[in-house]
């Protein structure tokens, strides 16, 4: 592949998540850092790698959940993530790629 279709770069998003779990919540967060690049560039992604993460914000909201609004109180967690992460990003520049044309039929 020559130099001018392929790139490497690095890039930082910001991304957030919720979830029952800290687990959850950081899974959900690093799930849209494909869909948030792939916003901000064009050209094909090859790789993305996640090279730093920087928490911004970690928060845990407890609340209490009952049953009929009355019966059997229950102390529930939500915890919410903002962090921004630092990707090496590898791009396919698709415009550059000089298909040949070949006429069938």
């Amino acid at each position: 592949m020559d130099n001018n279709n392929y790139k490497r770069l690095q890039q930082t998003v910001r991304v957030e998540g919720k979830g029952q779990s800290k687990e959850h919540a950081m899974a959900n967060a690093l799930s849209k850092i494909q869909k948030k690049v792939n916003a901000e560039l064009n050209g094909m992604i090859i790789r993305i790698e996640p090279m730093n993460i920087d928490i911004v914000s970690a928060i845990e909201e407890i609340y209490t959940e009952r049953f009929l609004l009355f019966f059997f109180p229950r102390s529930r967690s939500q915890f919410q993530v903002v962090m921004d992460v630092t990707v090496d990003l590898f791009l396919v520049n698709i415009e550059n790629i000089d298909f040949k044309k070949k006429q069938r039929g």
